[in-house]
């Protein structure tokens, strides 16, 4: 049961990224042109940004399960792998160019505006999924 609501809440936050990514890119158009290095780094962003979520859904969960035990470490160790992985993925987007790395980083903060968006709709009296 709980894959299924990981993968439920993944799917939707993928879908939500992609408008947020168009959003983004056209705003980009607007003082850089249009650019591939962007769009390429807001898709390596919007892959890693999921992966660090599963990532942090699969830290949560094992430290659950142990009831608890070493949970300090546990999340610790966790919050350095998901650190490693993001930098191992926007460094490999500055490889790529400059715009591109820009493109990678931006993609991070749409679980903020994802859920944020979520519970002011729910205040408004919107159904939340």
């Amino acid at each position: 049961m709980e894959r299924e609501a990981l993968k439920k809440e993944l799917l939707i936050i993928f879908v939500r990224a992609m408008f947020l990514n168009l959003a983004a890119y056209l705003v980009s158009v607007i003082f850089i042109g249009f650019t591939l290095s962007i769009a390429a780094g807001l898709l390596i962003g919007t892959s890693g940004m999921l992966l660090n979520l599963y990532l942090l859904n699969q830290s949560v969960y094992r430290i659950v399960k142990s009831g608890g035990n070493k949970a300090g470490n546990r999340m610790f160790t966790g919050y350095i792998a998901r650190m490693i992985v993001m930098m191992v993925i926007i460094a490999g987007a500055m490889m790529i160019s400059g715009k591109c790395a820009l493109g990678a980083v931006i993609p991070y903060f749409y679980p903020k505006l994802i859920y944020a968006g979520k519970i002011l709709k729910k205040k408004k009296g919107g159904k939340s999924e």
